[in-house]
């Protein structure tokens, strides 16, 4: 008997079956049965119809590596992950449930059949990689989902944490306003209020990390500016926060662009920033930009270790370069990493790339290139 209709006929069986088994997951003790059962059968459908259709070698390739065709509109699987999701399942007890399913449909049919044939070997290499698919599926739309709640989260966090900051940072600024004030309290006010323009920076660069991750990217508003002359600001203003650094500017050319001012500092503030943080103490940072045609070409290059190519692949998702540091690291770190993918989002959202190289010769330099007008 071939799987399709075996399945076909032993549906209320097999589903019977994966009841049982969601009902021994925690999130479902008390489920009724159709909560239990959810996308079940419409995933056995889906399966049956894949069955019966004719593939050929190259598509069962295509399918293997996950090269198949996207059905139109959301499809069974992904609906179930949505559901599990909400009922709180954890992505371990979403795989459990297809891990059931396979080997419930196998058995069943193997009491049933004995000996399979050609066909029936067919059917069975068939039905995994339907399975696959719905597993893969499935992952991606839970991923999807939950990182899209965490987003939300952290978007909220960081505008409820503005509120009490603002509040420190008012409180900080009318205390150094006191004549009276002893020396001490000086200081110590000085320090509360350089503490909260830093918490402040973390917070904006987890909105920003957030917004660009629900969609559309880092919203940006254009205007004329000169690029030079904000460089050369920007500049100036970390040489008053690091008065140790040696940082180089050169302009060339015709810089007058039409960018998001704001926006743009904090693109090649990150950048020069990044410089001095990760360069030699005694090094020397060149900050440059020169009109290229239609475009404006900016580079920041500093003296230090070179970067390996592994890192370098790496360098604007702060998610995976947290993945790979070891305890030790993300404690002398200091941070998560959030000005390179921020100032990537930036860059693109002005329709520009960026490019990272390091060697021992040139040392590390990032270069940003840019459309005078950017149809953002």
């Amino acid at each position: 008997m071939r799987l399709a209709p075996f399945i076909q006929e032993n549906i209320e069986t097999i589903l019977q079956e994966w009841e049982d088994f969601a009902m021994t997951l925690s999130p479902l003790t008390d489920a009724s049965t159709s909560k239990l059962r959810d996308h079940a059968k419409d995933m056995l459908g889906v399966i049956c119809v894949d069955l019966e259709t004719f593939q050929g070698e190259q598509d069962s390739i295509d399918k293997s590596q996950g090269k198949a065709a996207d059905a139109p509109g959301m499809t069974a699987a992904q609906s179930h992950a949505a559901d599990r999701l909400n009922a709180g399942f954890s992505i371990e007890e979403l795989v459990a449930e297809y891990r059931a399913m396979r080997a419930s449909v196998l058995r069943l049919w193997q009491a049933k059949v004995r000996q399979a044939d050609e066909s029936g070997m067919q059917d069975m290499v068939r039905f995994n990689e339907a399975i696959d698919q719905a597993i893969t599926e499935s992952i991606a739309r839970y991923s999807e989902l939950n990182r899209d709640s965490q987003n939300v989260f952290m978007a909220i966090l960081g505008h409820d944490v503005r509120n009490p900051l603002g509040a420190i940072s008012m409180c900080s600024q009318v205390l150094l306003q006191d004549a009276n004030l002893p020396d001490q309290h000086v200081r110590v006010a000085r320090q509360i209020l350089r503490s909260v323009d830093r918490v402040n920076e973390i917070v904006s660069d987890l909105l920003d990390f957030s917004i660009t991750h629900l969609g559309g990217g880092i919203p940006v508003t254009l205007e004329p500016i000169n690029f030079g002359v904000a460089c050369t600001e920007i500049v100036e203003e970390l040489r008053m926060f690091h008065p140790k650094s040696d940082i180089r500017v050169e302009l060339e050319g015709d810089l007058n662009a039409n960018w998001d001012r704001a926006r743009i500092g904090q693109a090649l503030s990150n950048l020069v920033g990044n410089a001095i943080h990760h360069g030699t103490a005694n090094g020397v940072i060149w900050v440059s930009a020169v009109e290229s045609k239609d475009q404006i070409v900016w580079t920041i290059q500093n003296e230090g270790n070179v970067i390996s190519p592994d890192e370098l692949r790496v360098m604007f998702k702060p998610g995976k370069r947290f993945a790979v540091r070891t305890a030790e690291h993300h404690s002398s770190q200091g941070n998560l990493g959030l000005g390179l993918y921020i100032t990537l989002a930036i860059v693109e959202a002005h329709k520009g790339t960026i490019r990272v190289s390091s060697t021992e010769l040139e040392g590390t330099a990032f270069t940003v290139s840019m459309p005078r007008q950017s149809a953002a």
